[in-house]
C-alpha cells in the first residue's frame, strides 16, 4: 500500500501531453486491444513523439526535421530498437505493453479512455482542451486538482487513503499561518523544507489540524537552533518520518537517504503544479509557498466549501465523467456578493502597487489607472472588470520590474541563465523553453529605457511565469520611444526550428506591424543556433518581401545576445555609459543594414558578429 501521495505518478505537465493525446485522437473509436496498442507506439515514434533508445546518430538526427518518418524509416528505427522482456517472447506484445504505458498517464488525468476493458478510445472533454489551440491551463489545473482524490478508483494502491491533496494542503497553509499570527509573527506559508516533511504523508483530512500542530512544532523548534545543530535537527526530523512512514530498517542508510529525496521530490512537484492554479504563490525570494492574497475571496470560499474528504463514485466511470467534465466542481465564488469582494480586493492592491512605483520611482511611473468606485451587480460584467483588473496588475508588475532592472543589479543572473540554456543538449526539460522566455523578458527590462515591455507568458500572482506564451502570439512585445519590436525566442536547433519558428515569426511581426503603426517595427528573434533553412526564411523577407513588404527581423543566436549583455554591463559598470533605446536600436539598424551587403543569407549572419563588435565601438562614443 502507498504510503504518501505524489502528482509526478498522476499528473504530468498538459503542454507535453498534448502531442500524445494527438496521435491517440487518431485511434479514437478503435477498440483499444493489443493491436491497438502496438500501432499507438509505432506512430509514437513515426510522429517522433518518442525515441527508442540506441539508434545510430544518423537516425537521431532525422529527429530534428518535422516530417514523419516515413514507414520504411520506421522499420528500419524498429528493427534498430531493442527491446526485450523476460516475461513477453511475442515483439508485437512488446510494442503493445509499451503502448499502454504511453498512454498511462492520460487515462490517469481523466484527459482519455485507452483501457482495454473500457470499451473504445475516446479523448474526454478535458483531453480535447488540451490538444486545443488555446487552453486555458491555469482552469485546466484548478478543476482538476479540486477534485483529484485519494482513493479513486484509477490509482492503486490508496484505498486506506481519504483526502483530497489540493484542498488539505490549502486548509493546512492556511491553518498554520493563522497559528503563527497568533503567536505574534507575520505569516510566510510553508517554506519548502516544511511541505516536504509533512504535506506529502498527509493522506487523511482528518489529520489536517494535527499536522497543523506538528509543522508549527518542527518551526519552533528550528527558529530555536542555529547552523549546524539546526540542520542536525532537520536531517533527524526526515530520517524519522521516513522510518515511521515506510517502515524502514534503523541501520538502512541507503533507503533513508532515497525515501528523504522521494519526499523532496514529491514536494517540489505538489508545489509546482499546485502554483500554476494561481492560488498559490511563491513568497521570500521562492523559499516559501503561500496561500495567494490576490485570491483570498476565492480561497476562503473553497475551504469553507470543500474539507479535503474524498467523494464516493458508484463505478470508475462514474469518476471519469466528473473528473473529465470542466464545468465540474461549480466554483463557489460565481455568486454577485463573493465576485464584488474579489473586485474590490484587487482594486486595492492594483491601488497599492501604484503608490509602490511612485515611492521607489518619484515620477517615473510607465502607466497610472484610476478605478470607479461603483462596483456592478452583473455577474458578465464582474467577471470582465475582475479579468481586466488582473491584467492591470500584471501590468504594473511589470512596469515595477522595468524600473528595477534599470540598475542592471540582476544583469549577471540573466546572462548565466541564458548561457545555461544555450549550451544545454536536446533533452530539453519542460520548464527550459519558459525559463528561456523569463530570463530574455527580464533581461530586455534591464536593457534600455523601454515605455513597455509585455511577456506574453502567464504569470502567478507572485509575477513569475506559469506557462509559455501561446502559439498565436509572439513570445513579448516591446515598446520605445523610437521603435517597436517582438521578441521570439526558442531552444530548437534542427530543421524543427525552421518548422515551427520560419512562418511563424514572420507572420506575428506582421501583424504587430498591423496593429502598430509605428514604421520602426523589428523582431529579435534569438536561438542557441541559427539552422539555413529558418536563416533562409527569414532571408527572403528582410532582402526582398513578406506579403508586400519587407520585413527587419534580427536573428541572433544566444551567445550573440549574452555578448550583448555583458557589453552592456561593462559600458555601465566601468564607463558609466548607460544604454538606451537609441543604442539599442542603432545596433538593429547595423545587422539590417547588411542585407543590403550580402548576396546571401549564409554570409549575412556571418557579418552579424562583426556588427555586434562596431556597435560596441560605437557606444563608446
Amino acid at each position: 500500500m502507498a504510503k504518501c501521495w505524489s502528482l509526478s505518478t498522476t499528473i504530468r505537465n498538459p503542454e507535453r501531453n498534448a502531442p500524445f493525446l494527438r496521435v491517440l485522437q487518431e485511434f479514437e473509436g478503435e477498440p483499444f486491444n493489443s493491436n491497438t496498442q502496438a500501432n499507438l507506439f509505432k506512430r509514437l515514434i513515426q510522429t517522433k513523439n518518442y525515441m527508442p533508445m540506441g539508434l545510430p546518430k544518423r537516425i537521431k538526427d532525422k529527429y530534428e526535421d518535422p516530417e514523419e518518418f516515413t514507414h520504411e524509416e520506421l522499420s528500419e528505427i524498429l528493427s534498430l530498437a531493442s527491446y526485450e522482456n523476460k516475461s513477453i517472447d511475442n515483439i508485437e506484445d512488446i510494442y503493445a505493453m509499451r503502448g499502454r504505458t504511453a498512454v498511462s498517464n492520460l487515462n490517469k488525468m481523466c484527459a482519455a479512455v485507452a483501457r482495454d476493458s473500457h470499451g473504445p478510445v475516446r479523448i474526454t472533454p478535458l483531453g480535447m482542451e488540451i490538444i486545443s489551440g488555446t487552453p486555458d491551463f491555469s482552469n485546466i489545473f484548478l478543476r482538476y486538482f479540486l477534485k483529484w482524490q485519494l482513493p479513486n478508483g484509477v490509482d492503486r494502491g490508496f484505498n486506506d487513503f481519504n483526502i483530497i491533496p489540493f484542498i488539505a494542503t490549502m486548509h493546512v497553509v492556511k491553518q498554520v499561518n493563522e497559528m503563527w499570527f497568533s503567536m505574534g509573527n507575520n505569516p510566510v506559508g510553508l517554506s519548502k523544507i516544511e511541505f516536504a516533511l509533512f504535506i506529502p504523508t498527509l493522506t487523511n483530512y482528518k489529520d489536517i489540524n494535527d499536522t497543523a500542530n506538528q509543522l508549527i512544532e518542527f518551526r519552533c523548534n528550528c527558529r530555536k537552533l542555529n547552523g549546524e545543530e539546526q540542520k542536525n535537527y532537520i536531517d533527524t526530523q526526515f530520517i524519522e518520518k521516513v522510518i515511521n512512514v515506510f517502515s524502514l530498517q534503523t541501520d538502512d542508510d541507503f533507503e533513508i537517504e532515497k525515501k528523504i529525496n522521494t519526499l523532496y521530490d514529491y514536494a517540489d512537484s505538489a508545489i509546482r503544479y499546485f502554483r500554476m492554479t494561481n492560488l498559490f504563490y511563491y513568497r521570500g525570494n521562492g523559499r516559501y509557498i503561500d496561500l495567494s492574497p490576490r485570491r483570498s475571496v476565492e480561497i476562503e470560499k473553497l475551504l469553507e466549501t470543500f474539507s479535503g474528504e474524498s467523494l464516493r463514485f458508484g463505478d470508475i466511470e462514474e469518476y471519469f465523467d466528473y473528473m473529465s467534465n470542466l464545468n465540474m466542481p461549480q466554483l463557489p465564488w460565481e455568486n454577485i456578493g463573493d465576485l464584488q469582494a474579489a473586485l474590490i480586493n484587487l482594486r486595492e492592491e492594483a491601488t497599492h502597487i501604484q503608490a509602490k512605483i511612485e515611492s521607489e520611482f518619484q515620477g517615473q511611473s510607465l502607466h497610472s489607472f484610476t478605478f470607479d468606485t461603483a462596483i456592478s451587480g452583473d455577474l458578465t460584467i464582474l467577471n470582465n472588470h475582475i479579468k481586466e483588473t488582473r491584467e492591470i496588475i500584471n501590468l504594473l508588475n511589470v512596469d515595477y520590474s522595468i524600473l528595477l532592472e534599470r540598475s542592471l543589479s540582476n544583469i549577471d543572473t540573466y546572462i548565466s541563465e541564458i548561457s545555461k540554456l544555450s549550451s544545454r543538449r536536446r533533452s530539453i526539460s519542460g520548464q527550459d523553453p519558459l525559463n528561456l522566455e523569463w530570463n530574455v523578458a527580464q533581461s530586455l527590462m534591464a536593457l534600455d529605457d523601454a515605455k513597455e515591455i509585455i511577456p506574453h507568458y502567464n504569470v502567478g500572482d507572485d509575477n513569475l511565469p506559469t506557462f509559455t506564451a501561446p502559439g498565436n502570439t509572439p513570445d513579448m512585445e516591446c515598446h520605445y520611444i523610437d521603435f517597436s519590436m517582438i521578441c521570439e525566442v526558442t531552444l530548437l536547433n534542427g530543421r524543427d526550428q525552421w518548422y515551427n519558428e520560419g512562418q511563424p515569426v514572420m507572420r506575428h511581426l506582421r501583424d504587430f506591424e498591423s496593429n502598430n503603426h509605428n514604421e520602426n517595427n523589428y523582431c529579435l528573434f534569438l536561438a542557441p543556433s541559427l539552422h539555413r533553412d529558418t536563416v533562409n526564411t527569414f532571408w527572403y523577407s528582410v532582402k526582398y518581401d513578406y506579403e508586400g513588404a519587407r520585413q527587419k527581423i534580427i536573428p541572433l543566436t544566444l551567445d550573440q545576445y549574452t555578448k550583448i549583455l555583458s557589453i552592456v554591463k561593462n559600458k555601465y559598470f566601468k564607463h558609466s555609459i548607460r544604454v538606451n533605446q537609441r543604442t539599442l536600436k542603432s545596433l538593429f539598424d547595423i545587422v539590417y543594414s547588411k542585407v543590403d551587403e550580402h548576396n546571401n543569407s549564409g554570409d549575412w549572419i556571418l557579418s552579424i558578429d562583426n556588427c555586434i563588435d562596431t556597435w560596441e565601438k560605437s557606444y563608446l562614443i
